[in-house]
């Protein structure tokens, strides 16, 4: 529970249940018509290899882990498959959007090294939601 601050998708309800289901149903709230199918798993799992990618026309990403992130990203770019990725490293956000051959891939980009705040202000900053 304690970063349900920063997930703005989650609430207590939602704990210990799959991330990706959660973020299935919200979608769907914001967007009825959307088809949105969530998977439960590790992403580097080799059924989720390129054929698993070439079924889809959008990738959807909001990994925090870094090199988990760049796994979606190679397999986005092998496969031709648009990505939107959004994540986090420390208190610092991304959003990006890659393109193959039009865009910058997730590789591609410098990310900024996450900042180390005193235990104190940690501490201080909400931790519910």
């Amino acid at each position: 529970v304690s970063n349900l601050n920063r997930q703005f998708l989650f609430r207590k309800h939602h704990v210990k249940k799959p991330k990706g289901e959660t973020a299935a149903e919200a979608v769907k709230v914001f967007n009825p018509a959307a088809s949105v199918r969530a998977h439960f798993g590790n992403i580097k799992d080799p059924k989720f290899g390129t054929d698993f990618y070439s079924k889809f026309t959008l990738c959807i990403n909001g990994l925090d882990n870094p090199s988990a992130r760049r796994h979606v990203n190679h397999m986005c770019l092998a496969t031709g498959l648009p990505m939107l990725d959004g994540g986090s490293t420390g208190f610092e956000a991304q959003v990006t959007v890659t393109v193959k051959g039009e865009t910058e891939c997730y590789d591609c980009v410098t990310r900024p090294k996450p900042k180390v705040y005193p235990v104190c202000t940690i501490r201080n900053t909400p931790d519910q939601p």
